[in-house]
């Protein structure tokens, strides 16, 4: 299992709509070995019970998978971005993706954008499908640069 380091954490409230709000520990990891930092709401009293360790465990796994696999991906951090349909803010981690591939000197990126929600790939079937999910993010820019590149 991918291994991490919590930098930073502050309890704060989440809003996911006009009359629904979570209260959080918003906790910022390093992952190990590509170094990503990232961050993920969790939620207050699974922090509490002191139970966020498996949380962040299988996030930061999900992002090394990601970083280790066939996609050409470069570089990640987390960030946020407004939801178009809601006005709120969406955790996301954004993958950088090479075309041709890292190693030419003159490869062209663009970044993929991956919701943190879809980071989770350790329940069977659903980790499955999000996997999926995630993969058809990162094709579709590789596919986009490749396009764009003439190639």
């Amino acid at each position: 299992m991918a291994s991490y380091e919590l930098i930073g954490s502050y309890s704060t409230v989440q809003v996911l709509s006009p009359t629904l709000t979570n209260e959080i520990e918003y906790c910022t990891i390093r992952t190990q070995p590509s170094l990503v930092i990232a961050s993920k709401p969790v939620q207050r009293t699974v922090f509490d019970a002191g139970q966020a360790g498996e949380e962040l465990s299988i996030f930061a796994e999900a992002i090394e998978q990601i970083m280790s696999s066939d996609h050409a991906i470069v570089s990640a951090t987390g960030s946020q971005v407004l939801d178009p349909a809601s006005g709120l803010l969406d955790d996301v981690v954004i993958f950088t993706v090479a075309y041709p591939d890292a190693t030419t000197g003159n490869a062209v990126t663009a970044e993929a954008v991956v919701p943190v929600g879809l980071l989770d790939f350790s329940d069977g079937q659903i980790g499955s499908v999000l996997l999926q999910q995630v993969d058809a993010i990162l094709n579709a820019v590789y596919a986009n640069l490749r396009d764009a590149a003439g190639g």
